[in-house]
């Protein structure tokens, strides 16, 4: 995953959160989502103080406009 860019959804906690920080120990650079704002920037902050690459963005990915506006940053 060196290099490679991921887009991980419900970052925020739970089984999002391991994932992403799983693909970051793995070399991905990140791109997190969640609609909870403080969760997904803990995250990062987690990903990042450990060396990772980890972004976080806040979205409803039930919201097509949204989904869409993440996926154009």
């Amino acid at each position: 995953m060196k290099h490679k860019v991921a887009i991980v959804t419900g970052a925020g906690q739970g089984i999002g959160a391991a994932i992403a920080k799983r693909l970051a120990a793995s070399g991905a650079i990140l791109a997190i989502v969640d609609i909870n704002a403080e969760a997904v920037a803990r995250t990062a902050r987690e990903i990042t103080g450990t060396g990772g690459a980890a972004e976080p963005y806040t979205a409803d990915i039930s919201r097509k406009t949204q989904v869409t506006e993440l996926v154009n940053k």
